[in-house]
């Protein structure tokens, strides 16, 4: 990491002498500016980031002692070196009261500069560490507050005070790319973002997500991210972007995320649309329909599990009229709910791999139909159909997914990368298909889950190692895949019955 210099002197001949003649580059630094004055120093401050500034302090209208107490005041994240004569100590002496960090006399010595410089990197790197961890915890910590896992205690965490601001969850809908490709796609949207509203908290909240905290002052500020926010889903089709209601204050941080995460599915349902506001589908996550969020995710599980699936159908048509008998519901509530399970169950049909055009072509006809049932048994009525051409869609994809290879191809992906970090979650993405249905799938066609298949591959490869070569045991637990020789051990006994030191020495 290069570090930024400033030089302030009111002689433009001692600023570039200095510039010129100290071996800035060899030391981790380089001058970025020179200024003649404090306040052309001050607005080379404002514009851009220095780390170290060196000053001289006797200087016309405004002395060095001026520009560190700007400094101060104004907050900027600068280390002051102060260069001066022998007879300026007491100025010095002040200097020092003002954060200087460093004292070096006129003429300068550049050895001593130089020798300077090597202190200066070696705190600038430890500064960037602990700034980079500090940054860490405190995005950890957010958006363990923000899926509902921590407390937001300002005072005792240091958390930030927020004030009027926005939830948006950033999804990356192109699932072609390579994980290196995600990072690089990400790092790019954090960087614009932060272009345009400096002030904005930007969360790594997934493989390929981000949720960021937009503060605004005023409602053209905000105006004006939302116009950017729909130029660059414009322009790269690959992004989604969805949006929570206005907040107030760090409390609200869980219940925006619930929004937008709400957004966001109703957004992946709707392949044509790349920005959504959660105000504008607010009404199909109402109050009335608090018993939706469990009868959707009971659904799902009940398709994941074999022994179940077969009567899930049959068993959310029983939910839906128990449902609308004890709520008494009118035709329209009763249409809500079904309007959002429709589109919670059209974003599963796509995450396994249905087609997604006749998937988009399907939720409007569904759409249609519901708005256009007058009575809730017409609701029910072509509900009941609704659920009958889901289970044909699963039965499809399932023999589409396994007859077209695709559990082989994930049994060889296995075998190829057993010695990396393999997750069930990787793999999904990898396959493009939803992990508890991949899960599903996978157990069906060979009868063991994916944990114990890799562990099967592993022990085996393991086992070979032990015979054939001259590895430590502890090199063969990293070669395949364990990070812990505890672990590697505790697994090795359970699938041979012996300890890998017994399998060796047989």
């Amino acid at each position: 990491m290069i570090y930024q210099v400033l030089i302030v002197d009111d002689e433009e001949i001692v600023c570039r002498g200095m510039a010129q003649f100290v071996k800035w580059k060899e030391h981790g630094f380089e001058v970025a500016a020179i200024a003649t004055s404090v306040d052309e120093a001050l607005l080379i401050l404002r514009k851009m980031h220095i780390d170290v500034v060196f000053t001289d302090i006797r200087m016309p209208e405004k002395s060095g002692i001026d520009l560190l107490r700007e400094i101060r005041e104004q907050k900027f994240d600068t280390q002051c070196v102060i260069l001066s004569g022998y007879s300026d100590f007491d100025y010095a002496k002040e200097a020092m009261r003002y954060g200087a960090v460093e004292y070096l006399t006129k003429p300068v010595n550049l050895r001593e500069v130089e020798q300077f410089l090597d202190r200066m990197r070696t705190k600038l790197n430890k500064l960037v560490e602990e700034r980079l961890d500090h940054t860490r915890q405190m995005e950890g910590l957010l958006l363990s507050i923000a899926r509902g896992y921590a407390s937001a205690d300002i005072e005792k965490y240091g958390l930030p005070e927020l004030e009027n601001w926005y939830g948006v969850s950033i999804f990356m809908t192109e699932r072609t790319a390579d994980t290196d490709e995600v990072q690089v796609q990400k790092k790019l949207m954090k960087d614009r973002i932060l272009a345009v509203i400096p002030e904005t908290i930007v969360l790594d909240s997934g493989n390929r997500s981000l949720f960021a905290v937009i503060p605004f002052q005023t409602k053209e500020q905000l105006n004006y991210f939302v116009s950017v926010s729909e130029q660059v889903c414009s322009e790269e089709k690959h992004w989604a972007l969805a949006v929570s209601k206005e907040k107030k204050g760090i409390y609200g941080l869980s219940e925006a995320w619930k929004e937008t995460e709400s957004a966001m599915r109703y957004l992946l349902a709707d392949t044509k649309k790349n920005i959504i506001f959660y105000k504008n589908i607010e009404t199909l996550y109402a109050e009335e329909a608090v018993e939706v969020p469990k009868l959707i995710t009971a659904f799902l599980q009940k398709l994941h599990t074999p022994e179940e699936r077969s009567d899930a159908a049959k068993w959310m048509e029983k939910m839906l009229k128990e449902l609308e008998k004890e709520k008494q519901m009118d035709v329209l509530k009763l249409q809500t709910i079904c309007i959002r399970i429709v589109i919670e169950v059209n974003g599963y049909l796509k995450e396994i791999g249905m087609e997604e055009s006749s998937l988009h072509d399907r939720l409007n006809e569904a759409l249609k139909q519901l708005l256009l049932c007058a009575e809730g048994q017409e609701v029910l009525r072509y509900m009941e159909s609704y659920l009958e051409w889901i289970m044909e869609c699963i039965g499809q994809a399932d023999q589409q997914n396994v007859g077209g290879g695709v559990i082989s191809e994930m049994q060889s992906f296995i075998r190829q990368h057993y010695n990396e970090n393999i997750s069930l979650n990787m793999l999904a993405e990898q396959f493009y298909m939803h992990p508890n249905y991949l899960s599903r799938l996978f157990k069906e066609k060979t009868g063991e889950n994916f944990v114990e298949y890799l562990t099967e591959v592993r022990m085996q490869k393991a086992q070979e190692l032990l015979r054939d070569s001259e590895y430590k045991i502890i090199e063969i637990c990293g070669m395949v895949g364990y990070d812990n020789p505890r672990s590697f051990s505790k697994a090795f006994k359970h699938f041979t019955g012996m300890t890998p030191r017994e399998c060796r020495e047989r």
